[in-house]
């Protein structure tokens, strides 16, 4: 069987597309523990307490390694299936 141009060309972009998106959505899911942080800090003028402070910062620090692991992963998976497609699909 062999394809025509033009859809070698949808194949490719859309399976790209669908990498891309991939790729995407896990950032956007792992950057949601950012939003349960904000929703559950709240802002005081009096002063916090040590143990409430490292707890805090404790749950920024796993959000933001959270986002990088998503992140790193992700590149490391989406690139090659990218270029898997490039090179499948001639």
């Amino acid at each position: 069987m062999t394809l025509t141009s033009r859809t070698k060309t949808i194949l490719r972009w859309g399976g790209i597309c669908i990498v891309s998106l991939g790729y995407f959505l896990g950032l956007f899911i792992a950057s949601q523990a950012f939003e349960v942080f904000s929703e559950n800090q709240n802002l005081v003028s009096n002063p916090v307490p040590l143990n409430e402070y490292y707890q805090a910062v404790d749950s920024l620090a796993q959000a933001t390694n959270g986002v990088f692991d998503a992140a790193i992963y992700g590149f490391v998976i989406g690139v090659p299936l990218i270029l898997i497609i490039f090179k499948k699909v001639r």
